[in-house]
């Protein structure tokens, strides 16, 4: 994997995680483009905003795929500093609600509850009962995106930065075990 790709993708990627990859991108970001244009269709955005937005978006869904790999779990697994500036840059929600014009508050509320986790949860990282704290948080994460007052598109959006960030990425999915 070229070292430029490392952050994305991991030092190493099987070619049936790298297609599994883009077809969830694929499907997931047309999914969400589709949904979006079908809520708010008198709604025209500027060529900027869909770029941007589309980007970020892109990148969500991507990620929620690439950060299950092991590929990407060992690159991070190994890498603490990595982890926490992987955890501290993602603003995307706050980024796609202002972009697409969806209600800032709870988006920040969203936003802030990922992040909170996702750091709880990255500290936590090499215990064992770690994915069942997190698969806790997402449910717990689920419910709240369902109870928001926002668009379905936008949603999913949210549920998927949910699962990108507090189970896909802040999980160590693939730990060495030690030879006892």
């Amino acid at each position: 994997m070229p070292k430029c790709l490392h952050e994305v993708l991991g030092a190493q990627q099987s070619i049936l995680a790298l297609l599994g990859i883009g077809a969830f991108t694929l499907f997931g970001s047309t999914a969400i483009f589709v949904l979006m244009q079908w809520q708010t269709p008198l709604q025209h955005y500027a060529w900027w905003q869909y770029l941007c937005g589309g980007v970020l978006i892109i990148d969500i869904t991507a990620g929620c795929a690439a950060n299950f790999t092991r590929g990407t779990n060992q690159y991070y697994a190994s890498n603490l500093r990595a982890r926490w500036v992987f955890i501290l840059i993602h603003l995307h929600l706050v980024a796609v609600a202002l972009l697409f014009e969806q209600p800032l508050l709870p988006s920040l509320f969203f936003w802030l509850y990922v992040s909170v986790t996702a750091c709880i949860l990255n500290r936590l990282f090499d215990i064992p009962k770690q994915p069942s704290l997190a698969l806790l948080v997402v449910c717990v994460g689920l419910l709240i995106v369902s109870s928001l007052d926002m668009l379905w598109w936008y949603k999913l959006v949210c549920a998927l930065f949910l699962i990108k960030v507090c189970f896909a990425f802040a999980v160590n999915h693939y730990p060495i075990k030690n030879p006892t």
